[in-house]
């Protein structure tokens, strides 16, 4: 008499798969939660930075400050004066503004504190083939004040260098004469020399991106709830195989046979008239 039952081996093997699953979902939600706590410490950072009053570059990022720039930092707007370098120019051709395909213009800037700082000096819309795009002027000899938002160099896209982000940079690529970097870059907001301010060396200033904190914590409690289901998940399936596998070994159901044939009653005998027994006679 067959078992009514999955079998033991199906048993394990179901279970495990669906523990396995309920594992690798449980580490796609800390996965997911962890995007949105750096998310949200990215955004409370952002909100203190610019909270903070405007502050002089030496003062928010000292010169003992190399390879990344100090706690607190990023997001700060600070102020900085000193003089372009026009032989820096660099301009940024694959780098989207708000989806508009733009030009991004980046050029190095040596302080009055003896160190070099790159600058996002504005973007303008990317020139069509017969346009004569616009250039920033930027005089060696005029002494200039900055103000403007700090970023940390960003990771490098693999592209060719300056294409489409401002990457970290070594002394050894710094314009001469050579100064040490500060280890960032500044959006501007406001350039103001001799000719006075505006708030971009060229075009318009490139915006600040919009930091929010994503579905990344939805995502998380969607995956911990997949977690959580696929156990019920395999048991509801081995419950289904039980059920399936009893009906299918359940008792064949009797063949139904005919009634028999009812035997015929034998017909009465018919009495002979008087006219028939005459005539034999």
């Amino acid at each position: 008499m067959s078992s009514r039952h999955p079998s033991i081996p199906r048993i394990v093997a179901t279970m495990a798969v669906a523990l396995a699953v309920s594992a690798v979902a449980v580490m796609l939600g800390f996965w997911q939660h962890g995007r949105h706590v750096d998310r949200a410490d990215a955004r409370a950072a952002f909100d203190a930075a610019a909270q903070a009053p405007v502050g002089p570059l030496a003062e928010v990022v000292p010169p003992s400050a190399v390879d990344e720039l100090p706690p607190g930092a990023e997001w700060r707007t600070v102020t900085a004066t000193g003089t372009f370098d026009p032989e820096s120019l660099t301009v940024l051709r694959s780098r989207p503004v708000d989806g508009t395909p733009a030009w991004q213009y980046l050029a190095w800037l040596d302080t009055d504190d003896g160190r070099s700082l790159e600058v996002s000096l504005g973007w303008i819309p990317r020139p069509g083939p017969e346009e004569d795009p616009a250039v920033p002027e930027l005089d060696p000899a005029e002494t200039v004040t900055v103000t403007g938002v700090l970023r940390s160099w960003e990771p490098d896209d693999g592209k060719e260098p300056t294409a489409s982000s401002v990457t970290r940079i070594t002394p050894a690529q710094l314009p001469e004469p050579t100064h040490d970097p500060v280890p960032g870059y500044l959006m501007a907001r406001e350039v103001c020399g001799s000719h006075g301010c505006s708030p971009a060396a060229v075009g318009e200033p490139v915006p600040l991106p919009e930091l929010t904190l994503g579905p990344h914590l939805s995502y998380a409690w969607q995956w911990w709830l997949f977690a959580a289901m696929a156990p019920v998940g395999g048991v509801l399936l081995l419950r289904r195989d039980a059920r399936l596998h009893a009906e299918g070994a359940g008792p064949a159901p009797e063949r139904s046979t005919p009634p028999p044939a009812r035997a015929s009653a034998p017909r009465r005998r018919r009495e002979l008239s008087d006219e028939e027994i005459e005539d034999a006679l």
